[in-house]
């Protein structure tokens, strides 16, 4: 994401928390900060995508953080996935400072990252939304206004449960057919050609029929995320069965040791349950 900054004339400073990260982009051009604070001291917009809320809690409100550098005229564009009430008190702090705050989680994985093509759901002032328009399509291909601050990453916190339902019944049908005897090419033509088709099965069927869990998305990040949604709705008296149960398929992978392995992967514990170990 960072180097369609560079590549599309940005002026940039970066900063990561394992500091050896940077020097690609600082090869490429990029300016390097000590620490997120001298980031946003140099910046009008800070742009952030952390792993998961601790990270998000050590990059703003560290002594040593953006909020110590907070200002007006400074822009701080979250495009993390994290909990919406976290959105939340980081725009409240932000504004007691006089900055700006767009919460933008993404979607895409890796592949879009690389493209350029993720897409972004806003929470926040809608002028705001489009006012960064040129920031966000630096790095995506659209950006959805979602709401006020916090709807974004609820929007988010749902697509991911969708994604989970989807790897989910994608592998429990691969498993099936297998032991039906059925070619995975036969079930994909037939997902491919009828109204449940997504352009998601042939990309992680293909994934799994190459036993490549190289990692685009990861099963440690998509249980965090799973369990981001079941707190929110428990907060707001949804129940989620369905993705309770899923998240504990996903949580037995992890047992096993592949957390850091794409999701994909977790066809593995669906396997093991079928007894094709």
């Amino acid at each position: 994401m960072a180097r369609h900054y560079l590549d599309k004339g940005f002026p940039l400073t970066v900063w990561n928390r394992t500091a050896e990260r940077c020097a690609p982009l600082v090869a490429a051009g990029a300016a390097q900060a000590r620490t997120p604070g001298e980031l946003a001291e140099r910046s009008d917009v800070v742009v952030a995508c952390v792993a998961d809320p601790p990270a998000v809690e050590r990059l703003v409100f560290a002594e040593d953080g953006v909020l110590a550098a907070a200002r007006p005229g400074l822009t701080y564009l979250e495009t993390s996935t994290i909990s919406p009430s976290l959105a939340r008190r980081v725009d409240e702090a932000l504004r007691a400072k006089g900055a700006r705050m767009l919460e933008a989680p993404v979607t895409g994985s890796k592949t879009g990252a690389e493209k350029g093509t993720l897409i972004l759901m806003t929470g926040g002032p809608r002028a705001l939304h489009d006012e960064l328009m040129p920031v966000m399509m630096a790095i995506g291909a659209k950006a959805i206004h979602c709401g006020e601050m916090g709807q974004g990453s609820v929007v988010k916190l749902i697509g991911n449960g969708l994604i989970s339902f989807m790897m989910e019944g994608l592998c429990e049908g691969l498993v099936l057919a297998r032991k039906a005897g059925i070619p995975q090419e036969t079930l994909l033509e037939v997902v491919m050609a009828s109204g449940y088709q997504s352009p998601y099965y042939p990309f992680k069927a293909s994934a799994i029929a190459k036993r490549d869990w190289d990692t685009h998305f990861s099963i440690d990040l998509l249980v965090k995320d799973q369990t981001l949604a079941l707190e929110e709705g428990a907060s707001r008296g949804v129940p989620m069965p369905g993705l309770a149960a899923i998240r504990e398929v996903f949580q037995s992978a992890r047992a096993r040791g592949l957390g850091h392995e794409d999701i994909a992967a977790v066809v593995k514990v669906v396997e093991s349950a079928a007894g094709l170990d």
